[in-house]
């Protein structure tokens, strides 16, 4: 049974239970309903603060950049929770691994992550006692692995993935360009004859301008920028694989659940930034490079190669499921993490409903590809 499948089911209990309960008691509502809701009504509005972390040097996360640029958590929150006083900061982290640690810390209430960080992000919900995690939404997606590359030394005389045989290859050990590496060797046979060493995108980019590695396996918008410094040269796209290259977003759960009009209001906010970067491709190179540091022609091509779209299809929950595979595999995940306990797509469909400019796709249209030109 797949994620959406045991939410229908959860559902159907628990109106089953409410209706069971309804018929015990009469119909009979509880005596202190009517107190309570007029005390709710009557609440004033509050002042609170959230941090939303993202990664500039993360190019699928980018959809951040919009509703930070645009300020539409803003816009959105003056709608949806117009009497209260609710202040927004930024937290612009070099890696996904930061943003889990300040999540974990409480200091963070809501972060863009590549999947993988996404992930152990979940599995922090299930093995520390006072953190708990929601996956709300995806933002960039990269189709059977774009936006992915194994990269070469400019002038290398390594020209095919077969003369990495004996070589040494950098990538962030437990990234999506570790598995992208991983299974790009495992289709060429090589997986027991390279030698894997752990390196940062930025560390993995100079290693390549000064040849210190025979490759090194990145995402964008690196494998650009060392093609447009002339640094190095793409020796195998992460399409290889055809494993879709994903980013999300998290949020604190019990902060979610306590404050669901904010986070119908942020999804409502990634909602039109996505939109937007569907209808206004040279305004949103023009904000990726303001807000990246990041030359406009290669934000320009990022424009152009991400579908930067938060619904949730079976086949994302796939390649999240072979995520957690992968990274079980290799050591990375200490506990289980179950997808079903840990995504939750509800929230996106109420922001979607309530924006009111298409509808969410059908639960049919979910379980096929991506609905080419409706992006959320």
């Amino acid at each position: 049974m797949n994620v959406r499948s045991k939410y229908a089911l959860g559902l159907a209990l628990a109106v089953l239970l409410l209706f069971v309960q309804g018929c015990g008691s009469n119909g009979a509502a509880p005596a202190d309903q009517g107190s309570a809701s007029s005390a709710q009504a009557s609440q004033p509005g509050k002042k609170a603060k959230v941090t939303v972390g993202y990664q500039s040097p993360t190019a699928q996360t980018w959809g951040a950049l919009i509703v930070k640029h645009n300020k539409l958590f803003e816009k959105h929150l003056a709608i949806t929770a117009p009497d209260d006083d609710v202040q927004v900061e930024w937290f612009d982290a070099p890696a996904g691994s930061v943003l889990n640690n300040q999540m974990n810390g409480g200091k963070i209430q809501i972060s863009f992550l590549g999947d993988m960080p996404s992930l152990l992000n979940g599995v922090l919900g299930v093995t520390q006692p006072n953190y708990d995690s929601v996956f709300l939404a995806f933002d960039g997606k990269g189709q059977l692995g774009r936006n992915q590359a194994i990269m070469v030394p400019l002038n290398s005389d390594i020209s095919s993935v077969e003369d990495l045989e004996g070589k040494t290859v950098s990538t962030p050990i437990g990234s999506s360009s570790h598995r992208m590496l991983l299974e790009t060797l495992r289709k060429h046979g090589l997986v027991d004859k390279v030698t894997i060493v752990d390196q940062s995108v930025a560390v993995g980019m100079q290693s390549i301008e000064q040849g210190k590695v025979a490759a090194h396996a990145t995402w964008e918008p690196y494998p650009s920028l060392i093609q447009q410094k002339k640094y190095g040269s793409v020796l195998a796209a992460g399409e290889e694989t055809r494993i879709d290259y994903l980013a999300g977003v998290v949020a604190n759960l019990d902060w979610a659940k306590d404050n669901r009009a904010y986070v119908v209001a942020f999804l409502q906010a990634l909602h039109e930034a996505h939109q937007y970067a569907r209808t206004n491709p040279e305004e949103t190179a023009e904000i990726f490079a303001e807000e990246s540091q990041f030359p406009i022609e290669i934000c320009r091509k990022m424009v152009e190669n991400i579908r930067f779209d938060a619904a949730i299809y079976d086949k994302d929950l796939s390649t999240l499921q072979g995520s957690i595979d992968f990274l079980t595999q290799i050591g990375k995940l200490k506990s289980t993490l179950d997808l079903a306990q840990f995504v939750d797509d509800d929230y996106l469909r109420e922001a979607v409903g309530a924006s009111g400019s298409q509808p969410y796709p059908t639960d049919k249209e979910l379980e096929g590809e991506w609905i080419p030109d409706n992006v959320y």
